[in-house]
């Protein structure tokens, strides 16, 4: 019994002494921890101190003006805005630091934009094929958000535009004559194109 107990007094004092040494160490480096002979697992204090050790936060919010503000005052050396314009975000490492002197980088700022009525209408209708007569219709739904331009680059009203692409067809059912490649036709007085070939039916709306 006695042995077991004198080889228990042993490891404590073992385990006293280490963690004095680790502290020790820590005290040097200025870090507000502390090593318990438990295992000599670090603990870190700063959550009882009436301040954090050092400044640090997460901020998220929809708003520009909030992001930008936050962003430039809280801005340091090294400081790197990420943009992911897919998906409509942003994030600000505010204590990414420098090759020399890194920062620990959990200082952010990130900005998630919300999506508007028109702009997720515009998403559903881009990359997607559409007629003439339900691309105007898209058009003259949403003009009061759009803005056309002419041949010249000039701008003009959306309902203007709507009207330009609803006549595309009509000029083009218009045109009498016409030749793709070795085919060749006139189209006929019923709107039929007929070739030697192949026959064509005007598209309308």
């Amino acid at each position: 019994m006695s042995q077991n107990l004198d080889a228990t007094a042993i490891n404590q004092i073992h385990a006293l002494i280490s963690a004095q040494g680790v502290n020790e160490i820590i005290s040097k480096i200025g870090a507000d921890a502390v090593a318990l002979p438990e295992n000599f697992r670090i603990h870190d204090l700063e959550k009882f101190n009436l301040n954090r050790f050092r400044f640090r936060g997460a901020l998220s919010t929809a708003s520009i003006d909030d992001f930008t503000r936050y962003s430039k005052d809280l801005a340091d050396e090294g400081t790197r805005c990420f943009i992911d314009a897919d998906n409509m975000r942003a994030v600000s490492v505010l204590n990414l630091g420098t090759i020399d002197e890194p920062g620990h980088a959990d200082n952010t700022a990130t900005l998630k934009l919300k999506k508007t009525a028109p702009f997720s209408a515009l998403l559903s209708v881009n990359g997607e094929r559409h007629s003439q007569k339900s691309l105007a219709e898209w058009i003259e739904d949403w003009a009061d958000y759009l803005v056309g331009f002419d041949a010249n680059g000039d701008a003009i009203q959306a309902t203007k535009a709507a009207a330009a692409v609803r006549k595309i067809t009509i000029e083009a059912n218009q045109t009498a004559d016409f030749e793709d490649n070795d085919f060749s036709g006139k189209r006929s007085p019923d709107g039929v194109c007929r070739s030697e070939n192949q026959r064509y039916y005007a598209s309308g709306i």
